[in-house]
């Protein structure tokens, strides 16, 4: 898909990025593209990046590869020195608009992200449609708290899905009573002080 828009769009004159599929670490963006050549080759060559965000590929395939499109256009711009972003590259400016819509896609205007939001128009859904296997994307990483488990979400006042909170888990504090040498644990078990050999006692408990 990459090589068709490129053809498509851009007259085939954007150099290949490496294609990657990576956890969102941003808090819900949909992909991105390195400003620097982040990746080098055997040989000495030098690549930029382009990732999708890989909880974001339960969408629709057009979906998907608008995201990679949207991130063509940063590419667009970022080889010709056009500006079409600012605050830390979060605010896209209407550079951005302008190579976005002239390409097949829909894009409004968000409050605090400016030019950002794009959609595939019904040419560029017709076009995805046509020359990417349906299905392709079957897989989609969950999203995950800070120990790598799998988020519980509730539905949101707004409709969206949010996280439920987990609280901490009890831990329980055991100490030696003869050196005083203290442990925790998250349930109760029997532990013996390696020092004194004695039992440890349970000292206090904590939720």
């Amino acid at each position: 898909m990459f090589k068709l828009l490129n053809v498509r769009f851009f007259n085939g004159e954007l150099e290949r990025p490496v294609i990657t599929i990576h956890t969102d670490h941003t808090g819900g963006m949909y992909g991105w593209i390195t400003v620097g050549k982040v990746w080098i080759s055997k040989d000495n060559a030098y690549f930029r990046e382009i990732n999708l965000c890989a909880e974001h590929l339960n969408r629709p395939t057009e979906r998907v590869i608008t995201t990679l499109m949207h991130e063509m256009c940063h590419l667009y711009n970022l080889e010709r020195g056009v500006q079409d972003t600012s605050r830390k590259f979060t605010y896209h400016n209407a550079n951005f608009r302008d190579v976005a819509e002239a390409r097949g896609l829909l894009v409004s205007q968000n409050p605090t992200y400016g030019w950002c939001i794009t959609e595939p128009s019904p040419a560029f859904t017709e076009l995805v449609q046509k020359n990417c296997r349906a299905g392709c994307f079957k897989l989609e990483r969950l999203k995950t708290y800070r120990d790598g488990t799998p988020r519980v979400t509730k539905p949101g006042t707004d409709g969206k899905e949010t996280t439920v909170t987990r609280t901490k888990q009890a831990s329980r504090k055991y100490t030696c009573p003869d050196c005083g040498v203290s442990v925790r644990a998250t349930k109760e078990v029997n532990i013996v002080c390696g020092d004194c050999n004695k039992p440890m006692t349970l000292a206090q408990q904590n939720s």
